[in-house]
Order: structure tokens, then sequence, then C-alpha cells
């Protein structure tokens, strides 16, 4: 491997193959940077499975279009806030179809800091956007990295990145 396409690390320097990276992500660029992108994407997806698992069986539809109703939310956008968590968290989890999958993630946390949250300002413990802006951010850092190591995403890639 010449220098030129050698991976680089972290701190830029070359990575040498068998160094302290895992064996499975060993030829990997930047290994730690893709784990650390592969923890945030199944942590985000977990996330979003449980609120959007709760908005579909525990508080339900009807009692989601009424809450949702309130702030001026469509019922067909409630359905698709709703839907995105769950779905969209799935395939996070599953590290398929990352990139998109978190666009509606995006969208939904941008509506609801803008539709519930950012008149309480920033902090959480106020109802504020602290919280949503996380998980927001977090998404846009999947749209622009991608699934990181252990997607399905990488099988169709070829990729073990």
């Amino acid at each position: 491997m010449s220098e030129s396409s050698t991976p680089l690390n972290y701190s830029g320097t070359p990575q040498k193959a068998g160094g302290s990276c895992c064996r499975i992500m060993a030829t990997s660029a930047g290994c730690a940077e893709r784990m650390g992108i592969t923890l945030v994407r199944v942590m985000v997806g977990v996330v979003f499975i449980f609120h959007g698992y709760q908005k579909w069986f525990v508080m339900g539809p009807a009692k989601m279009m009424e809450m949702f109703g309130s702030m001026g939310i469509s019922h067909s956008a409630t359905y698709a806030a709703m839907t995105a968590e769950l779905g969209c968290g799935i395939l996070l989890v599953l590290g398929l179809f990352t990139r998109f999958a978190a666009v509606p993630i995006l969208i939904t946390m941008i509506v609801a800091i803008v539709k519930v949250h950012l008149a309480h300002g920033f902090s959480l413990g106020n109802g504020g956007y602290e919280y949503p802006l996380t998980l927001g951010v977090a998404a846009l850092a999947l749209i622009l990295a991608g699934p990181g190591t252990l997607a399905v995403d990488n099988l169709f890639t070829g990729k073990r990145k």
C-alpha cells in the first residue's frame, strides 16, 4: 500500500494494519471513528424504537392525534412521525439504509424543536430543546458519516467501515 493510499487514524497519521483496532476493522480507515459512529447509530436507533413503540402501542394513535393536533400537526404528519421513529429506529439499529433512515429522524426533531420545545429554551428540565437538538445533530452526523462498522449497509458496498 503506498503512502498516499494508507488509511489515516484519528490524529491524521498513517494507520498500520493490525494496529490497536479490532482485527475485523484492521484495514478500515479511521476504525475508532467508524466504531464511534456505529455506537451513535445504534443508540439513536434504540432511543427512537422506544419512542416510536410508545407512541404506537402505549399511548396509541388516537392519543397521539389529539396531542399532536393541539400543536397544529396534521393526522398524516402525526402518523409519519410515529412511523419514522419506530421504523427508522429499527433501520438505524440494523445499519440498513442508514443515511436515508436518518433523514426522517432529523426532520422529526426539527419539527419537535420548532413546534414544542423552542419556546421553553435550551434546558431539558423546562421542556426545552436540548434533547431533541442532540438527537437531531446525531441524525445529521449519521447522514454525513454513514453507518460506521457492523452495518447491513456495508454488505451492499463491500466496505467494512
